[in-house]
């Protein structure tokens, strides 16, 4: 892929499976443990891309099991309307890059959860705000790694929206209703690099994860814990 992605207006995942009890994954064997899929950084931004495109598998598949299992949970409907609005964009962060990316550069993730209960509310948020929170923190760091402008652009839009889910998560499990006090706790967000979000997200992840000419430098953000 060379030279500007274009999204168009048109396109825009231990114990047991999807059952009554919530629980995480069945048939499948633990976090990495699966295939390797590999991530060639020597594409350049193409690399990037596919970098994000796993986070976005990971966060799209999560995001259905949490609307999947809400039937029979402690989540009240206001909130699951808020989840499920953050899913639908999941799906379509998703779908939008394996769309820019195109059959040749194209792969599928396997999520893996353990025991996590996708029937309870502080679990689903807990692991809500987590995955919110490292895809912000991914974006922020792999940005310095894009060469193309208008690929720096749109990446900056996801990684804003992005942004608003975690804000959004964060109001629901601490409501803020007493003023504006406190609402900002540290002035900048992370900014991860690649192997280190790579190392958090592979705990999730069936398959290998492994990157190939892997940036040797990685420039810090303002809170320098990347």
């Amino acid at each position: 892929m060379g030279g500007a992605i274009v999204l168009m207006p048109s396109v825009l995942a231990s114990c047991s499976n999807d059952d009554d009890n919530g629980g995480g994954d069945g048939g499948v064997t633990g976090p990495n443990s699966g295939k390797a899929v590999v991530i060639d950084f020597a594409k350049g931004d193409n690399a990037v891309f596919q970098f994000a495109y796993a986070l976005e598998q990971l966060e799209a598949d999560f995001y259905t099991k949490v609307v999947a299992n809400f039937s029979g949970s402690d989540i009240p409907a206001s909130e699951q309307t808020i989840l499920g609005d953050i899913k639908n964009h999941e799906v379509i962060h998703r779908e939008a890059f394996k769309a820019l990316l195109g059959p040749a550069n194209d792969f599928t993730l396997t999520p893996i959860y353990g025991s996590l209960n996708f029937k309870s509310r502080t679990a689903v948020l807990a692991a809500s705000r987590d995955f919110e929170d490292l895809g912000v923190s991914a974006y922020n760091g792999a940005a310095q790694y894009l060469t193309d402008v208008n690929n720096l652009g749109l990446a900056g839009k996801i990684v804003s929206v992005e942004a608003r889910h975690a804000a959004a998560i964060r109001d629901i499990i601490n409501p803020r209703r007493s003023g504006v006090a406190g609402f900002s706790p540290t002035p900048f967000d992370d900014a991860f690099s690649p192997g280190k979000v790579r190392a958090a997200a592979q705990n999730f992840i069936v398959e290998m994860v492994q990157f190939s000419n892997a940036p040797t430098t990685f420039v810090q953000g303002p809170n320098g814990n990347g």
